[in-house]
């Protein structure tokens, strides 16, 4: 089948791409660009790759995720995003077939993709790890006055996070500088232009963290 094999050699080639990227330099990259290109990527493999039920489908995700953590062990957010998605595939399974099912080798690519199943899940996940704008609107549930705050590194999530929260209230944030690539740098000098809150760079945020009220990570 022409169509599929083209598909393959363009996944494939694309997959290359992306590693020789993390190879030169992940860091220089936002963690929700990488999250975006992660997902995007195991999107495809989910659609187009080689596999005939969930087992073969997970080895494939636990493949091709293996070779990309590698190609930069410092870039935890491509590792987070892989684990991320093949939780969904594992809860997906559960749900459509129970916890005691015992035919997951034998149950085919038909009914793994009929009936609301597992592409359709995927692509509803898929949509939501995308959704900034709607991380965002909740933060004046999570963040209230005066309070400190701590962040790692640099994120488009958090900095939009930030940035509703500083409509309402003043508050303290922390920004750990993540060397060796040193994208708190990024977040203190994007944020102080907006005059959002007060930033403070930090290369030892353990002896801070105690300080703090709440810590904000992100996968993306």
């Amino acid at each position: 089948m022409p169509g599929a094999a083209e598909k393959g050699t363009e996944l494939s080639e694309r997959i290359e791409s992306f590693m020789e990227a993390l190879k030169r330099g992940g860091g220089q990259h936002s963690s929700e660009d990488m999250a975006q290109e992660t997902v995007g990527l195991l999107h495809q493999i989910v659609a187009h790759g080689r596999w005939s039920n969930a087992g073969e489908l997970m080895e494939l995700i636990r493949k091709e995720g293996r070779q990309m953590t590698a190609a930069q062990p410092l870039e935890t957010t491509v590792g987070n995003m892989v684990r991320r998605v093949l939780k969904i595939i594992s809860e997906e399974y559960g749900r459509l077939h129970g916890p005691n099912d015992e035919s997951d080798q034998q149950e085919s690519l038909h009914k793994l993709l009929t009936d609301g199943g597992l592409n359709e899940d995927f692509s509803l996940h898929y949509a939501q790890l995308q959704a900034i704008k709607n991380i965002a609107m909740q933060a004046l549930e999570h963040i209230h006055s005066n309070e400190v705050i701590m962040t790692i590194g640099y994120s488009r999530t958090v900095e939009a996070f930030l940035k509703v929260a500083a409509q309402k209230w003043k508050f303290h944030v922390i920004v750990a500088e993540c060397a060796p690539f040193c994208q708190g740098h990024k977040m203190l000098i994007s944020r102080q232009e907006n005059k959002q809150g007060q930033f403070l760079k930090s290369r030892n945020p353990l002896t801070r963290i105690s300080s703090c009220s709440k810590l904000l990570i992100t996968y993306f």
